[in-house]
C-alpha cells in the first residue's frame, strides 16, 4: 500500500472520528449511564454501521490519538493493529504514516 493511500484512508477514519466526537459532546452534554450510537470509524467512505457503546467506553477508545472504533471484521491488517477485541466492536491503532496522519487530525491533541 503507498503511503499517499495510507493517509487517505487515515483521512477518512479521521473525519468519522470527528463526528463521534461530536455525538460524545452532546452526549456529556444530556448526561446519563445510557448507551449512546456511535459510528464506525473505518476507512470505508460509505460505512455508517452504528455502534453501541456507554461513554466510559468510548472515552477509553480515545485513549491514544491513533485508536479508531471500528464495527467488528471492519478493520484493515495492511495499515491496522487490532488492539481490543468486543462483541460488536474493534478498537484498531495506525501506524506508520496513517498513525502520524491520525495524531495530527486527532481533535483532542
Amino acid at each position: 500500500m503507498t503511503e499517499a493511500r495510507e493517509a487517505r484512508l487515515a483521512h477518512n477514519e479521521s473525519v468519522f472520528r470527528t463526528v463521534n466526537e461530536s455525538i460524545n459532546g452532546i452526549a456529556i452534554a444530556l448526561g446519563g449511564d445510557q448507551p449512546y450510537e456511535f459510528i464506525c470509524e473505518c476507512s470505508t467512505s460509505d460505512c455508517f454501521e452504528r455502534l453501541v457503546l456507554t461513554l466510559a467506553e468510548y472515552e477509553h477508545v480515545r485513549a491514544d490519538g491513533a485508536y479508531f472504533l471500528l464495527a467488528a471484521g471492519h478493520e484493515d491488517i495492511e495499515v491496522e493493529l487490532v488492539v481490543e477485541t468486543h462483541d460488536a466492536y474493534v478498537i484498531v491503532e495506525k501506524d506508520g504514516v496513517a498513525g502520524l496522519a491520525a495524531h495530527d487530525a486527532d481533535p483532542r491533541a
